[in-house]
């Protein structure tokens, strides 16, 4: 019954778990199911063993309780024929099938018995086995929307090369707009310095001042 166990636990088990550690639920319920449907032949053949040596030790002991029946009937004649050497005859006889018949109803108590037995495990494993064939395909299902789910989710967003690729181009952006930055401040500064006029102190009257001030001293 080991298999019927570990059906339990696979079905009892958290599919997430599972997944993550790289097992394939389908893949190990469906080998389950293949396994329980051996058990159950094999149960199937069990019992019917059982069965058919049931029904062979009932129609013995139908023949020897006949047989049995017959032999008093037999007695009785003979009795009232005043045989009474035939009588005994028949009676030592019935007497041997009495033993029989004692030994073959013990039997088939115990044939019935496993028999039954053997029954009632058959039907608990049938129910088991179509339980374990219900949750295989809910658990198909579940399994392959997870994977599509899981699918989805990776197309939405970047993997690790992909955001590599993403921060390799956001650095040439960056280069190539502070090239375009500097080339336009050099072409500003440019134009400021043509812009700028000759330096010309002569309207300044501090100078003119220090000027008149050097030549009186030289005069």
């Amino acid at each position: 019954m080991g298999v019927f166990q570990r059906v339990s636990d696979i079905i009892s088990a958290n599919l997430t778990d599972m997944v993550e550690r790289f097992e394939s639920p389908e893949t190990m319920l469906r080998q389950a199911v293949r396994e329980m449907d051996a058990a159950v032949a094999k149960q199937m053949e069990s019992a019917a063993r059982v069965i058919a040596d049931e029904r062979l030790v009932e129609q013995e002991l139908a023949r020897h309780r006949e047989q049995s029946a017959s032999l008093q009937a037999r007695a009785r004649e003979a009795v009232g024929r005043n045989d009474d050497a035939a009588a005994r005859v028949c009676l030592a006889r019935r007497q041997e099938h009495d033993k029989l018949i004692a030994a073959l109803e013990d039997q088939f108590a115990r044939l019935q018995s496993t028999g039954a037995r053997l029954r009632r495990q058959l039907d608990a494993m049938r129910v088991r086995r179509t339980e374990a064939a219900r949750t295989l395909q809910t658990l198909i299902a579940r399994d392959r929307s997870a994977t599509t789910r899981r699918q989805l989710a990776a197309e939405r967003s970047p993997g690790t090369t992909d955001a590599a690729g993403f921060a390799r181009f956001d650095r040439v952006r960056q280069q190539v707009e502070r090239r375009e930055a500097e080339a336009d401040a050099l072409v500003e500064l440019g134009e400021c310095a043509d812009l700028t006029p000759e330096f010309d102190p002569s309207g300044d009257a501090e100078i003119e001042t220090e000027l008149l001030a050097l030549k009186e001293q030289r005069g």
